[in-house]
């Protein structure tokens, strides 16, 4: 009798153990969602800020760290305005010319962000890094991706040719078409095949389910070593919303402008390597910023 007692007390114990456990565990999740309720209804009430978004290779590719694919995105009038940085850039930094894409890779992205504010005339602290893992598992996820290709793409090591054209790729062709700069304006070519691919991205995403989107938000919690940001989740979350329903817009300074000048630099770190900077010298981006301003203006 006295084990019976035993073994009903210890049922009971045990009972008791998994209520507190999940009481304190539901009290905690209430508590950090209400925080986070908080924290989104307050920036309801902001206007988005400009955040420059950062594309790198990441680990297993050399030069993995380096973001060649630069980027800023200014919200206004219901428009994203996707601002293309040339990843070539000379800039001088404490005496040293360094090229743009490096800057990330060296630690140094508060000169970046202050760089590419003074060339695109926006005031940007906020910053977003990812990886081609993230990419590429984004598009695996959703099964391929549909994409009109509107220029032929050209493997520089094969010579192999994708040409244009609309049908879904899967991750590999993707990474292929965003990494590929054998063109006659090289880089600036390359932009434009990312900006289709983001926009391809952004109407896929728009016809997908609640339950697709769950899936792919919880997909790149999980891959949290790829990707960086000092955006807080709040953030993240309105602009979510605002590229939901606004309309891309591409504003590219590309060497049609003929305010860009290409030559061969010494660098911190290198000799001899080639670069681009504004036709009226390294740093100074006065015809360049107002060019950018115009064509936002255009815009409107």
């Amino acid at each position: 009798m006295k084990s019976l007692e035993y073994l009903l007390f210890f049922i009971a114990l045990i009972f008791f153990l998994i209520f507190l456990f999940n009481f304190i565990f539901i009290t905690k999740k209430l508590d950090f969602i209400r925080e986070e309720s908080k924290l989104l209804f307050s920036f309801e009430k902001k206007s988005l800020p400009p955040v420059l978004i950062l594309g790198k290779m990441g680990t297993g590719y050399i030069g993995g760290e380096n973001t060649d694919s630069i980027f800023a995105m200014l919200f206004k009038n219901n428009k994203v305005y996707i601002i293309h940085i040339p990843r070539d850039l000379i800039v001088k930094i404490d005496n040293d010319l360094l090229k743009i894409n490096s800057l990330y890779s060296l630690k140094k992205t508060d000169y970046l962000l202050s760089e590419i504010s003074k060339l695109t005339g926006l005031n940007i602290k906020k910053y977003f890094v990812f990886d081609l893992y993230i990419l590429k598992k984004t598009i695996d996820y959703l099964g391929g991706l549909e994409v009109d290709l509107k220029y032929p793409v050209t493997d520089a090591v094969t010579g192999y040719t994708l040409m244009p054209g609309k049908r879904k790729f899967s991750s590999s062709w993707i990474e292929f078409i965003v990494r590929s700069r054998y063109y006659p304006q090289g880089d600036f070519e390359r932009m434009k095949n990312q900006f289709i691919i983001l926009t391809s991205l952004k109407e896929r995403l728009l016809n997908s389910s609640e339950y697709e989107l769950l899936g792919l938000f919880n997909l790149i919690l999980q891959s949290k070593n790829h990707y960086e940001t000092n955006l807080n989740h709040s953030e993240i979350f309105k602009i979510s919303k605002q590229i939901k329903k606004s309309e891309f817009k591409e504003i590219l300074i590309d060497l049609n402008s003929k305010l860009w000048t290409s030559d061969y630099f010494n660098i911190k770190f290198d000799f001899n390597v080639s670069g681009l900077m504004p036709k009226a010298g390294i740093g100074n981006y006065e015809e360049i910023r107002e060019e950018i301003q115009k064509k936002i203006t255009q815009e409107y």
